[in-house]
């Protein structure tokens, strides 16, 4: 059967633009995108759901290691509820580049595919700008 993306893709159409060469890689897109919707809103400003995305960055009174844990946490914690798809999720910020406003997020988990089990991991650049873009890592 082919792949014809999430329900709020369905729901949205935004499967329509959804350019993938295989049913693979049409679900990494789709999980992409729904990470992206993750990280670009955040915790609390969802009107249904209060836990869904990732913690105000710019109210988090910690230092910067518990404040990049509670960040890594909130975001696993959240994947694992509203991206089933992807499971054992593990979420991990690079503090190379957090002195620039820039913050590298990598997201590893497991997919069931063909009933096989398979790890992926993703990664997201969440700029200063406030733009967010989830992609696979392919590394």
């Amino acid at each position: 059967m082919a792949y014809r993306g999430s329900l709020f893709e369905r729901l949205s159409s935004s499967a329509m633009h959804v350019k993938a060469s295989n049913d693979e890689e049409a679900m990494y897109q789709s999980i992409a995108n729904n990470l992206s919707r993750i990280f670009s809103t955040n915790a609390g400003s969802a009107e249904t759901v209060h836990d869904y995305g990732r913690p105000d960055l710019n109210n988090m009174h910690q230092s910067q290691k518990e404040s990049i844990e509670t960040v890594e946490k909130s975001a696993e914690i959240c994947i694992r509820k509203y991206e089933p798809r992807l499971y054992n999720a593990r979420v991990g910020i690079s503090r190379e580049r957090l002195d620039v406003n820039e913050m590298n997020v990598y997201i590893e988990g497991y997919l069931r595919l063909n009933r096989v089990q398979k790890k992926v991991t993703f990664k997201a650049n969440l700029l200063g700008n406030g733009a967010i873009k989830v992609l696979k890592d392919d590394n």
